[in-house]
């Protein structure tokens, strides 16, 4: 038989407010990042931000 699982608490509550904490956080250095994109010389500095942005959310996701 089905039960109904709560997730209302002060614990989620309070894991909530840490995940929107560094989802923020997350963005706004994704968001620094952009300054690695060179619009003069795309082919060679996009591989470089996107090895930046991954570097980026596997330090987030560790975290996490």
């Amino acid at each position: 038989m089905a039960t109904t699982v709560s997730d209302d608490g002060v614990g989620v509550a309070r894991w909530r407010r840490a995940q929107r904490g560094r989802t923020r956080l997350l963005s706004r250095d994704v968001r620094r990042l952009r300054r690695l994109i060179l619009p003069q010389r795309l082919q060679a500095s996009v591989p470089d931000w996107i090895e930046a942005v991954r570097a980026v959310v596997d330090d987030y996701a560790d975290a996490s």
